[in-house]
């Protein structure tokens, strides 16, 4: 069991760098599910108190469905990018035991294993991201279908096509000239 640390370091060092891109990208997944569960939470408190107009309220009822499928497709992202995380960590461990315990030949087989699954799932939290980037399409066209002025020409047109039209553009929409 003789290694030179060198060679150790060489193992794990470079590597490193793909494990601290995991959880990079894990404290973004995380920031999205709190912001959606936020959201969530508000929605939910406003459509208790059915304050608002009936319209308005099942627009509210609408977002609470679709921000609850939004923070359940961020956890799930989530917890895939903890079990990616994990597997990239397993990987660069089992390198570094590898170049200790050199007759452990089953390592190079964990590492490649760990490394190309962890890697997969990296891809597969991604997949969520994309799937809960147009549920935040659906909240954002969904929104101010309750407002007389909007109503369908806010969701289906862009701004400059709501000027052609005779019409304001919705908030955040600049005609585009």
């Amino acid at each position: 069991m003789d290694f030179e640390l060198k060679d150790l370091l060489e193992a794990i060092g470079p590597n490193a760098t793909l494990i601290f891109a995991a959880w990079i990208f894990l404290s973004f997944l995380q920031q999205r599910y709190t912001a959606a569960y936020d959201r969530y939470r508000a929605l939910v408190e406003q459509y208790r108190g059915n304050a608002d107009s009936t319209t308005r309220h099942r627009n509210v009822k609408g977002q609470v469905l679709l921000y609850k499928r939004r923070c359940e497709q961020m956890k799930l992202a989530t917890n895939i990018g903890v079990v990616s995380a994990m597997l990239l960590t397993t990987a660069l461990i089992s390198a570094g035991l590898s170049v200790i315990f050199e007759d452990a030949g089953f390592l190079k087989y964990v590492v490649a294993v760990a490394s190309i699954v962890g890697l997969v799932l990296v891809m597969c939290s991604a997949g969520f991201v994309l799937v809960e980037n147009s549920l935040v399409q659906r909240a954002i066209d969904n929104d101010p279908s309750d407002i007389e002025d909007l109503g369908d020409a806010g969701r289906h047109s862009s701004g400059s096509e709501a000027m052609e039209q005779g019409q304001k553009p919705a908030d955040g929409q600049a005609a585009l000239s």
